[in-house]
């Protein structure tokens, strides 16, 4: 009979320790990768969450950047790590949805090697021109691109970036002919649109946004469906009647497969409660970016997987390749 005592005691301890494991989680500080350099969209939105998760825990959260390879170096890592919730990946549309089309061989499946818990932000892409380009609506910007075939040019952030693709998808939607000028990122891309080497942008309200206020640069319209907060003369592509052009990107949070199922609603609950907090709602939106509203984890690797439908058909409508 005391054998039998301890031997359910000994049951009992090795059913607890998992659990109070579980509740204990994060117990020592969490990597947190950003596949991106310092100072843009990734690292920013990892930096708020990374905040106000470790205020929330009292447990330290450090946001790495480990950027190359359009952000394939920083993901793979993640994909690669221990499955404990303590290397996590916070990327964007890039690394899970358009680089499985832009590149040939991959260092990781996105689908098949990291669970998604959800979204940070989500950003419409804002179509502008060059001051000097005598058009002041998406309409006129079609008609005079199509009466000038071959002789305007739209900048991107680098071939495959979500500006170059928004930009084939106008061309396609259209019928036009403007011709991609890719550059090494948004800031010099920004100063030649400014400049007038180039005549047309699709890019973020995080980069376009001082641009656009400062009159330097003419918005005609969002690929959004409705106005963003900071920008509410900027029409979206929806009322001006064109819907097939409403297309996004977003920031998430991800783990390892393997994950074990207490640390996932773990992180499932530290983001809904980040994306809650007034706070980050309105330093995201003065960012020029607009704060996700939480669901749950299925319901974000269903829109990430549909996300990586769309933009492989724009990857491969453009013809555009990093390998």
């Amino acid at each position: 009979m005391q054998f039998k005592r301890r031997c359910l005691a000994l049951a009992a301890t090795l059913l607890i320790v998992p659990l109070a494991h579980a509740e204990a989680y994060p117990s020592k500080p969490v990597r947190l990768i950003a596949p991106a350099p310092a100072g843009g969209g990734t690292d920013f939105l990892a930096r708020q969450y990374a905040m106000r998760w470790s205020q929330h825990t009292g447990q330290t959260v450090v946001v790495e950047n480990v950027s190359g390879a359009n952000g394939n170096i920083g993901a793979s890592q993640v994909a690669r790590a221990t499955a404990d919730g303590y290397t996590l990946l916070a990327s964007y549309v890039g690394t899970q949805a358009i680089n499985p089309s832009l590149y040939k061989a991959m260092p990781y499946n996105p689908e098949q090697d990291l669970i998604a818990i959800g979204n940070l932000a989500t950003y419409p892409f804002v179509i502008a021109v060059n001051s000097s380009v005598p058009v002041h609506s998406l309409t006129e910007l079609v008609d005079y691109a199509r009466a000038h075939p071959d002789k305007m040019s739209f900048g991107s952030a680098g071939v495959g970036s979500g500006g170059h693709l928004v930009g084939e998808l106008f061309n396609t939607r259209h019928h036009t002919k403007l011709t991609h000028v890719p550059y090494k990122g948004s800031a010099p891309m920004i100063q030649d649109l400014v400049g007038g080497q180039i005549q047309v942008i699709f890019d973020t309200l995080s980069t376009a946004g001082p641009f656009i206020k400062s009159g330097k640069i003419r918005a005609l319209a969002l690929t959004a469906d409705e106005r963003a907060p900071g920008y509410p003369d900027i029409p979206t592509v929806k009322e001006l009647g064109e819907p097939d052009m409403v297309i996004q990107g977003w920031y998430g949070l991800f783990a390892p497969k393997g994950t074990p199922a207490p640390v996932l609603d773990a992180l499932s609950a530290s983001l809904k409660m980040v994306l809650a907090s007034k706070d980050y709602q309105q330093i995201v939106v003065s960012a020029g970016y607009t704060p996700a509203t939480y669901g749950d984890r299925d319901a974000y690797g269903k829109f990430v997987h549909a996300e990586t439908q769309r933009w492989g058909e724009l990857v491969k409508t453009s013809g555009a390749t990093a390998n």
